[in-house]
């Protein structure tokens, strides 16, 4: 399975439980959402792949995905990440927006390897009215958290699911719905396999209901019982 990075904890977790039911061994290579895209196009061969849909999207007009097998699987939204101890008001937009016009310093990821997470925080906080406000106090680094946990910044905006990634830093909490952006991921078997029973075994086995608190606690959302149901 050819992963982007937001997936790995809950996957990793759920992947056990799949080999000791089916028999099937499962072997994860996880990477940035450009990193998975660039893996592809090398021309490497897995049997399932999670990307984000628009990606997938336009492999599947390319003919790159077995017909039918493209599936919607789990979403993430940004959350703040803090130093352990801090509380966060995120009930509002107005709260949230007040966190972060306090706060003295703000991070977000670095986006060159072809992550998500840092564009959609920036259009987090556009949506939030404060793309202009804090750019001055906003620094793009791939070490944020680190920072944070070391007090040199006071809050990073991440995919929820990629926090904590280090010790001392906490989840605040997401932002509102109001303002929040989400990437969504989809599910496909490569028309190279020539085998798909196993890898449907295991995406159905992803999908299904009761494997949605493992997505939870991973800070991801799993898709809707009406995609589940299709599988």
């Amino acid at each position: 399975m050819l992963s982007a990075n937001a997936l790995n904890i809950a996957a990793k977790a759920l992947a056990p439980a799949f080999s000791k039911e089916s028999g099937h061994r499962v072997t994860f290579t996880f990477g940035s959402p450009g990193q998975v895209n660039d893996r592809l196009k090398a021309g490497e061969v897995y049997d399932l792949v999670v990307m984000p849909t628009a990606a997938a999207a336009s492999l599947d007009k390319d003919g790159k995905w077995r017909a039918g097998t493209r599936r919607p699987l789990a979403r993430v939204g940004i959350g703040l990440a803090v130093r352990e101890g801090v509380k966060l008001d995120l009930s509002t937009v107005d709260s949230t927006r007040k966190a972060l016009l306090d706060a003295k310093s703000l991070t977000l990821s670095d986006s060159r390897t072809g992550g998500l997470s840092g564009p959609n925080s920036l259009q987090v906080l556009a949506n939030l009215g404060l793309a202009d406000a804090v750019k001055d106090k906003l620094k793009l680094t791939p070490n944020g958290q680190e920072l944070i946990a070391k007090g040199e910044i006071e809050i990073g905006l991440y995919n929820v699911s990629e926090i904590p990634r280090a010790k001392g830093v906490v989840l605040a909490g997401p932002v509102p719905p109001a303002v929040q952006v989400y990437i969504t991921y989809d599910a496909a078997l490569p028309a190279t396999n020539a085998d798909p029973e196993p890898a449907l075994a295991l995406l159905r086995y992803l999908a299904r209901p009761e494997s949605r608190p493992q997505w939870e606690k991973a800070g991801l959302e799993l898709a809707g019982s009406e995609e589940r149901r299709s599988l």
